[in-house]
């Protein structure tokens, strides 16, 4: 299998997310602000702090937050009034099935919605890849649909939960392997749910079928005999993609069903009353690849019969992304004869070819985009229809109507699409459905975007960024853009006392203003306003502090940003793995692997220790999820892969992820390279300086060996690369650069080791320098005194001890303890908008004087005379060296053992006698 086969047709929302651009700043349109609703989704208060993986969001009507997660969780938030303390309220877990979903790869919760009756009935339903009953394969489920009846649905102060006991809950589709809807590779399951305007339930279906090359049954790459062997499907349904044409299987539909029972409708195109739960019976439409994202289309349909009509976002294999309209019942869209509007597909199964298959509205993959305008295909961008061209990306989202009032008019009554690599488009159709227009919005978008909803009250868009773990909105804001706020900190985790030190020297404002800071550590400890603050967390147990900066610029508006402080533990080391010393594998052939590796803790048992293995495909700029694996020591074959000279670089990233029982976690990173036959070559990348975001375009220097031309390739941050030139965007970050050289059939060279490299990017802002005055070493009966330091920018200090026995008071006072031992302190002037943090530190001895016993094993060098006294005992075994001048005092015994030696031309005296 071809790598580049790969990535150019594994088109599927988790697939497609650029991961290598988390970093990226989203480049919104003019006038609104894209912004993190409430930071990094992290609702620890459910998850035990542990990061789920959400993707979808929506609202009901009181404008509560819905969120659920790929492994079976539902979440949710209560509204906030704006100008409200939102630190009061907090996620809570709705729903929780993880144990019947099987989320490896593409799979998972995909789907959510309330039922339109919610604050009555409670109802609400979820679409997920289920566990086949006696199966083994990874690559094996059924999708199922349920409802689940919640708790407290409108109760003004308690949130929703699940009834598990509920005698209302119901599973729809997937009662049994032989009910559910076939997957043989766990992938193309579709993952929407919405409700018509006759209240019946959609489900948009994908065909289940191997999403790489053309699968037309017996697909060596699925688990199409272990679906068969367990009767997850017919041998009728052993076809495929070709399951999209098959009326009698769910696979690659709009499936149209009551949601009190599941059975197909009889208005349904092929309803059949004798068997109302069949696939036929339930069928709206069909030939769709992988409508992931779907969306109803306001005010069409009726109230009995008719559901509407529907935007369809459906994802190409690699030649064509297709937004599509569902206008009527029994429509097909054509796959997988048909791609696009106008690409062919040969198949051999040329029986299950619709005869006049559907065009889609819109299309693209590169280059210039399509759409339909009074039955004529035009380029998007040419004056019959105005906009973006180039219209790229690899995964359509379906979004949302735009009826709102809050965003400026020309926005009302259009649509919002989208691609999952990190695009919105915004799309005006007229009252037949012909296209006008199709903008893009938003782009760029870090981590990718897998799911629109409008907030009812707020009237603004909200969208889930998946890699990125975050839900964000695109806010309208024309006069005044809110600031953006970044945290920094040098360290998140360890040992009580632990001293952080954090900068918000990242944090912006679009409109170039100056902004304030506003620091809650999290512990009770007073709020802190400057640039740059050190905070020492202190805690007797293991527990976890959320930091919280806000940052507002002068007319009010904030930015938010935040992070976790983990007090007495620290994350797993990995000691060492399989993929520590591969380096690369040899092209065109599988590569078997057992995948172990050996991690620790020092407080969590080893055996306790969770791992997770991504395997990567990675090309040129991006890369995309091949395959999760969740446990240690497995043998697996990584993907036979073809070196494509001259043309692309392509190899394998394998991350590994070790989490403690706390939710702390270490990754490392492995770049696996093709060995392809020809001449090795490396490339030699020099360090990038760090960069103000004054600074003009600069040159890249990058060289490769074979002396072949470097590719370049913005992996993230606010900059941007064209050839070997990179010009910033103005804003602050940590950029990082990709160099690659992509081999030749010419000379004969492979392609060469991936080299990348990171510099950040500060506004103009003045430095500063922290002096502090040295510490003479102390006795153990010292006096308290002040410790001396002074900033060059003439602002306050404020000083910390970092450990040993002393104590601080009155701001500077020391005051020591009683016990021998070294002491650190530090001085630090944390700076402000215009003036960086500094600090400095220095360490001195605390000694006593006159111990009841020393042992000495330390060499003494010629010096000034020296006394060593000790109320009892000396035990010495150490050397005194030639020019030295020692007496050793004891009240009861000096020994002298082995290793002891007094040099020739040394002065030595043993006196039993106590302390002076």
């Amino acid at each position: 299998m071809r790598l580049n086969s790969i990535l150019k047709k594994t088109a599927f929302f988790i697939v497609t997310l650029l991961i290598t651009a988390l970093n990226s700043t989203a480049q919104v349109q003019s006038g609104f602000v894209d912004e993190s609703f409430r930071g990094i989704w992290l609702p620890n208060e459910g998850v035990n702090g542990t990061s789920a993986s959400i993707v979808g969001v929506t609202f009901d009507a009181n404008g509560r937050t819905f969120a659920w997660t790929k492994d079976g969780r539902v979440f949710v938030l209560p509204y906030v009034l704006p100008n409200t303390n939102k630190d009061n309220y907090s996620w809570s877990l709705m729903l929780d099935i993880r144990g019947d979903v099987k989320g490896n790869f593409d799979g998972g919760m995909l789907g959510f919605v309330l039922d339109p009756d919610f604050f009555t009935n409670g109802f609400f339903y979820v679409y997920y890849s289920s566990h086949i009953v006696g199966g083994s394969s990874e690559d094996a489920a059924i999708g199922r649909v349920k409802r689940f009846k919640a708790n407290n649905p409108n109760h003004p102060t308690l949130l929703p939960t699940t009834d598990y006991g509920s005698s209302s809950n119901k599973i729809l589709i997937g009662e049994s392997n032989s009910t559910g809807i076939p997957i043989t590779k766990l992938s193309h399951m579709g993952g929407t749910l919405v409700f018509g305007t006759d209240n019946s339930l959609i489900v948009s279906t994908g065909d289940g079928a191997y999403y790489s090359n053309d699968d037309n049954g017996s697909h060596p790459e699925t688990a199409y005999q272990e679906c068969l062997n367990r009767g997850v499907m017919t041998n009728a349904e052993n076809i495929g993609a070709n399951r999209s044409q098959l009326l009698s299987s769910h696979c690659g539909k709009l499936l149209r069903i009551d949601p009190n029972t599941g059975d197909g409708l009889p208005s349904n195109p092929y309803y059949n009353p004798t068997s109302p739960r069949t696939a036929q019976s339930r069928v709206w439409a069909s030939g769709f690849r992988n409508p992931f994202r779907i969306m109803h289309i306001p005010l069409t349909g009726n109230h009995t019969d008719d559901p509407g009509d529907f935007l369809v976002g459906d994802v190409g294999q690699g030649d064509k992304e297709e937004y599509n309209l569902v206008v009527e019942s029994g429509q097909n869209f054509g796959w997988p004869f048909k791609e696009g509007m106008d690409v062919s597909h040969n198949r051999p199964l040329t029986q299950y070819a619709p005869a006049n298959p559907q065009k889609p509205i819109v299309d693209y993959r590169t280059g210039t985009g399509r759409a339909i305008k009074n039955d004529t295909i035009f380029n998007i961008g040419s004056p019959q229809v105005p906009g973006i061209n180039p219209m790229q990306g690899n995964s359509a989202v379906a979004g949302v109507y735009y009826d709102k009032d809050t965003y400026p008019p020309a926005y009302k009554n259009t649509y919002f699409v989208g691609d999952a690599s990190g695009i919105v488009y915004n799309v005006k159709l007229d009252a037949n459905y012909n296209v006008q227009y199709v903008n893009r919005f938003n782009y760029n978008i870090g981590g990718g975007m897998v799911s629109m909803a409008i907030h009812p009250i707020e009237g603004t868009i909200y969208y889930v960024s998946f890699g990125n773990l975050q839900i964000r909105r695109m806010r309208y804001s024309p006069g005044n853009q809110p600031p953006i706020a970044k945290i920094k900190a040098d360290t998140t985790a360890g040992i009580s006392p632990l001293i952080t030190a954090f900068s918000a020297l990242d944090s912006y404002d679009p409109d170039n203003q100056t902004i304030t800071y506003q620091w809650n550590f999290g512990d009770g400890s007073p709020v802190e306003t400057t640039l740059a603050p050190h905070h020492v967390f202190t805690n007797a147990g293991q527990t976890s502090y959320k930091v919280k900066l806000t940052v507002t610029d002068p007319n009010g508006e904030k930015g938010y940003d935040s992070l976790y402080v983990s007090l007495n533990n620290t994350p797993p080391v990995i000691d060492s793995s399989s993929i520590h010393s591969l380096n690369s594998i040899a092209a065109n052939a599988a590569y078997p692997i057992t995948l172990s590796a050996f991690a620790s803790d020092d407080h969590t048992d080893s055996a306790q220790l969770t791992y997770v293995w991504k395997i990567m495909l990675a090309h040129n700029d991006h890369e995309h999820l091949y395959i999760t694996y969740t446990n240690n020591n497995q043998n697996i074959s990584l993907p036979s892969l073809e070196c494509e000279k001259g043309v692309a670089t392509y190899w394998i990233r394998i991350y590994l992820i070790v989490t403690d029982q706390q939710g702390l976690s270490t990754t490392y990173t492995k770049d696996i390279n093709l060995n392809c036959v020809g001449l090795q070559q490396s490339i030699t990348f020099p360090a990038i300086p760090d960069k103000l975001t004054t600074a003009s375009a600069f040159a890249l220097n990058a060289t490769a060996s074979s002396t072949l031309p470097i590719s370049y390739y913005l992996v993230s941050g606010p900059a941007t690369v064209g050839g070997s030139t990179v010009t910033l965007t103005g804003k602050p970050g940590p950029v990082k650069i990709r160099a690659t050289q992509h081999g030749s059939t010419l000379t004969n060279y492979n392609q060469a080791p991936i080299v990348e490299r990171t510099f950040n990017v500060t506004r103009p802002i003045t430095q500063q320098t922290v002096t502090l005055d040295s510490v003479p070493p102390k006795l153990i009966t010292s006096p308290a005194f002040a410790l001396n330091a002074t900033a060059s920018s003439g602002l306050a200090i404020k000083y910390f001890v970092l450990s040993g026995p002393a104590t601080l008071s009155n701001g500077n006072l020391i005051t020591l303890t009683g016990q021998e031992g070294t002491v650190r302190v530090r001085a630090v002037q944390a700076g402000n908008y215009t003036t960086n943090g500094a600090f400095a530190e220095r360490t001195f001895t605390v000694t006593d004087p006159c111990p009841p016993a020393r042992t000495l094993t330390q060499t003494l060098a010629n010096g000034e005379p020296m006394t060593i006294q000790a109320g009892q005992t000396i035990q010495a075994a150490n050397l005194i060296q030639s020019g030295a001048n020692v007496v050793y005092q004891a009240g009861a015994a000096i020994e002298l053992n082995p290793g002891f030696q007094a040099e020739a031309s040394s002065v030595f005296k043993a006196q039993i006698q106590g302390c002076n």
